[in-house]
């Protein structure tokens, strides 16, 4: 049986939604709306009003689009429709809450990028700066005695988080929940994704020089050219100067300067990878998650 890995989970809908429709790739602003939502934040629900507010108030830097009313109202419906928040009321006044499933979807969408942050790098941003604000969240929690029990209503929501299985195996476990709180394991994630797209640019910029090497040494006026169709075989022996552009540009520079502009690029972004690294390494302790889990298992401190 496939490992259940986030990655593995989002990749396949086909397979994994028909049993499991809460789990769905979530863009940046939804990821907010089921923050906001969590029952011990929000006790009995938070209506729609005040999820556009508060989006726009915490996580404007961090979301690339324009966040308005119906754009909330959408993505609650759809969060809704597929279980991961539950509606309370009628109207206005409709409010909602995080399921244990909308929280097994936030744990699942937070270790796993999918946006090409040299070009967008909102959703990498937006990921990064909540799994460094979790930790160091947990690790105070962690850190400080309790001297009050969990609510009976928590632990009973994190026990059917446990119980959530896609093909009888379980998917919050121990090892996810403690990567959703390691955000070097998110940082290293993204590196080796960019390290791999990095490789297929250097592929194809050695490609790229073979086929200008090759070209230089064409004699073009031997070419059959009448598999490009008629009508392009017309506009080019009706203009020859085009025709001599075309093979100047095929001969020069040009496409491998394009791609050497992208590994340039993607080099840069590697260092700024590797600068965050440093950075979480010297300031930031990395939570054992699973000492909380254990105090809610057991319903307090």
């Amino acid at each position: 049986m496939k490992q259940l890995t986030p990655s593995f989970l989002l990749d396949n809908p086909s397979l994994v939604q028909p049993i499991a429709p809460w789990c769905i790739p979530l863009e940046s602003h939804e990821l907010g709306i089921l923050l906001m939502a969590q029952p011990w934040v929000v006790g009995s629900g938070v209506r729609r009003a005040d999820l556009e507010k508060q989006l726009s108030e915490m996580f404007r830097d961090f979301i690339s689009k324009p966040i308005y009313f119906q754009m909330v109202k959408r993505s609650v419906e759809k969060l809704e429709q597929c279980g991961s928040l539950k509606g309370l009321g009628k109207g206005r006044n409709r409010k909602f809450v995080l399921t244990p499933e909308g929280f097994a979807a936030l744990i699942i969408n937070i270790q796993v990028v999918r946006a090409d942050p040299t070009i967008d790098g909102s959703e990498f941003e937006f990921k990064r700066e909540l799994v460094a604000m979790w930790n160091i969240m947990m690790d105070r929690i962690v850190e400080t005695p309790l001297e009050f029990s969990i609510p009976q209503a928590i632990v009973d929501f994190f026990k059917v988080i446990d119980e959530i299985r896609i093909w009888n195996q379980p998917v919050i476990t121990v090892d996810v929940m403690k990567d959703a709180f390691n955000v070097q394991k998110l940082i290293t994630g993204q590196r080796e994704s960019l390290n791999m797209e990095l490789q297929k640019l250097e592929s194809s910029l050695e490609n790229a020089k073979i086929q200008a090497d090759y070209l230089k040494n064409v004699d073009f006026s031997q070419l059959d050219l009448t598999s490009l169709g008629k009508d392009l075989l017309s506009i080019l022996k009706g203009n020859p100067d085009l025709l001599r552009i075309i093979i100047k540009l095929s001969t020069t520079a040009m496409p491998q300067i394009s791609i050497q502009g992208k590994i340039v690029r993607y080099h840069q972004y590697i260092k700024y990878m590797d600068a965050l690294s440093e950075m979480y390494q010297k300031e930031l302790k990395i939570v054992d998650i699973n000492i909380l889990r254990q105090r809610i298992a057991a319903g307090g401190g």
